[in-house]
C-alpha cells in the first residue's frame, strides 16, 4: 500500500481505521503494565508541573478568563474548566518540567500531548480505566508511527515533533475515547493536520511546554468537531498538499505508515524512554556518567579542575545555553546538569531554581565544564536523543577521572523499576497532593484496566 494516494488507501484513513478497530485484546500484559507506567509517569509530571510560571499564566490568562467553567478536572488545582481548558492547561504542566517521556521514532515527547486530550474526553464520556488505557495505547501507536515517515526530518527542519505530531495523537486518542468510526476518526486527523505547530527556537522557553497544551487542546476539539459533523479532506496526511508533503517534503516515502501501525507496538519496539532527571533526554546519559564517577570516587565539587561531556555527533542539538541565567534554560544546559550533579550528588526537581543556578559553586562549575562531541561514540540510529555519552572528570591531583553509559537510565535497555516510578511520583506529587491523595491515586492506576468509571481517578488528582 502506498500511503500517499489518495481513496480507499490513504494515510488518514488508515490511521482512522486502526484506531476505531483497536481492541483491549490486542495489548499484551507487558503492553498493559508498559502504558500504566507511562500513565503514572505523565501524571507525575502534570502534578509536577502544576506550581510552575508557565502554568500560572496560562490557568489566570486563558483558561480561567475564556475556558472556564464545567466539570473538567486540571489536576494540582481546585478548580475546573471546560474539557478544552482542561486539556490545554494539564498538556502545559505534563511537559512545564520537561521531565515527561520521549518516543525516539517520533523525535518527541508523546505522552504530554495524548494523555491529556484522553483524559479530559474521558471525563466528558464517563468512561472507564480500560477506555483509557486503549485510548493512550492508540494514540502513542499513530505518533510513534507517523514519526517514521516524518519525525526526524521534521525535528531537523525546525518543527518541535512533540507538538507537530502531538496533535495526531491527541486527536486519535480523543476519538477512541469518544467512540468515533473510522470514517470520523479520519476526520478529526484530517482536522488535527491543520492544527499543526510549534518551532524549536522556541525550546528553553515557556512556550516549550504551550506545544503540548495547545496540541492536546487542538486534538481532542478536532476530536469534538468530527463527532459533530465537521468535514476534512480524507487524505489530509499523505495526499498531495496534505502534511507530510507541506511539512516534510524531504521525508523518506518508501515509509508504509499503514502497514506499520501495530506491527509491532511501538510501546513493544523500539519502546518509550522514561526520565529519570527533569532535564532534556540529550543530558541524561552524561548525568549517569557523573553521579556514578562522583559516587564511586567520593568527588568533592571543590577538587574538580575541569569537566568535559563528549557526546555523539548529531545528539545535543537543543542544549544551545551554555551559562544558563534561568532554572528553564538549565534544563537546556550540559554545563548547568554537569555542575549540579557535581555539586549536589543528585539532578532533582529541586536542583532547577533561580537559587541553584545563581549559587557561586554552580556557577564555578558551569565555567569548568564544557560540551564537546566524539565520533567514537555510537549513535546506530540518527533519530535517538538516547546515544552514549562519556565523560571525563580532571581533578586538582591530576587524576582525570572517565566513565561512559552506552544507555540511559529509562532506556528500554536499561529500564526505570517499578520502585523508581512510585518514587518519582511521589517526589513530583508531594507538595500538591496528600499523602492519602497518593496512595489513591497509586492504587487506581495499579488496577487500572478494572476502573469502571476513571473520573475516580481524575478527582483524585486535584488539589485540595
Amino acid at each position: 500500500m502506498n500511503s500517499n494516494v489518495d481513496g480507499a488507501g490513504s494515510l488518514t484513513k488508515g490511521i482512522g481505521k486502526f484506531v476505531s478497530r483497536l481492541e483491549f485484546g490486542a495489548l499484551s500484559p507487558t503492553d498493559l503494565s508498559t502504558l500504566k507506567y507511562g500513565i503514572m509517569d505523565c501524571l507525575a509530571c502534570v502534578i509536577a508541573g502544576a506550581t510552575e510560571p508557565v502554568t500560572r499564566i496560562v490557568l489566570d490568562k486563558i483558561v480561567n478568563a475564556s475556558l472556564a467553567g464545567g466539570t473538567a478536572t486540571i489536576f494540582g488545582h481546585s478548580v475546573r474548566s471546560s474539557p478544552l481548558g482542561a486539556a490545554l492547561a494539564n498538556g502545559v504542566m505534563a511537559h512545564a518540567c520537561d521531565f515527561d517521556d520521549v518516543s525516539d521514532p517520533m523525535c518527541g515527547h508523546p505522552t504530554a500531548p495524548a494523555l491529556p486530550a484522553i483524559l479530559a474526553a474521558g471525563e466528558l464520556a464517563e468512561c472507564s480505566g480500560r477506555d483509557v488505557i486503549l485510548a493512550y495505547a492508540a494514540a502513542i501507536e499513530v505518533m510513534g508511527k507517523l514519526g517514521r515517515a516524518a519525525g526526524f526530518e521534521l525535528y531537523k527542519s525546525g518543527w518541535h515533533a512533540t507538538a507537530a505530531l502531538g496533535v495526531f495523537g491527541a486527536a486519535a486518542g480523543a476519538s477512541k475515547i469518544l467512540g468515533l468510526g473510522e470514517e470520523h476518526t479520519a476526520t478529526a486527523i484530517g482536522i488535527a493536520a491543520s492544527r499543526v505547530t510549534g518551532i524549536r527556537a522556541n525550546i528553553g522557553t515557556m512556550v516549550k511546554p504551550m506545544h503540548c497544551g495547545f496540541a492536546a487542546r487542538d486534538g481532542l476539539e478536532a476530536a469534538l468537531l468530527a463527532a459533530a459533523g465537521a468535514t476534512a479532506s480524507s487524505d489530509a496526511l499523505g495526499g498531495s498538499n496534505g502534511f507530510l508533503d507541506t511539512y516534510v517534503p524531504q521525508r523518506n516515502r518508501s515509509v508504509d505508515v499503514v502497514s506499520l501501525l501495530g506491527n509491532p507496538f511501538d510501546i513493544r519496539s523500539p519502546g518509550i524512554v522514561f526520565k529519570k532527571y527533569p532535564s532534556c533526554l540529550d543530558t541524561h546519559s552524561a548525568i549517569d556518567a557523573i553521579l556514578e564517577l562522583r559516587d564511586r570516587h567520593d568527588i568533592q565539587p571543590e577538587n574538580v579542575k575541569q569537566v568535559r561531556c563528549l557526546l555523539a555527533p548529531g545528539v545535543g542539538g537543543d542544549l544551545a545555553y551554555h551559562a544558563p541565567q534561568e532554572p528553564i534554560e538549565g534544563k537546556f544546559s550540559m554545563e548547568f546538569c554537569s555542575a549540579v550533579a557535581l555539586a549536589r550528588g543528585r539532578v532533582t526537581l529541586a536542583e532547577f531554581s533561580q537559587d541553584v543556578v545563581d549559587d557561586p559553586e554552580v556557577r564555578r562549575l558551569i565555567g569548568l565544564s564544557k560540551l564537546d562531541f566524539d565520533s567514537e561514540l555510537t549513535n546506530p540510529d540518527p533519530r535517538s536523543f538516547c546515544a552514549s555519552a562519556r565523560v571525563e572528570v580532571s581533578l586538582m591531583d591530576g587524576r582525570v577521572l572517565k566513565n561512559t553509559v552506552d544507555h540511559m537510565r529509562g532506556h528500554p535497555q536499561n529500564p526505570m523499576t517499578e520502585h523508581e516510578f512510585v518514587s518519582k511520583f511521589k517526589d513530583c506529587a508531594g507538595a500538591v497532593l496528600s499523602a492519602s491523595q497518593i496512595g489513591r491515586v497509586l492504587t487506581l492506576i495499579e488496577d487500572l484496566e478494572h476502573l469502571s468509571d476513571m473520573r475516580l481517578l481524575t478527582s483524585e488528582l486535584a488539589g485540595e
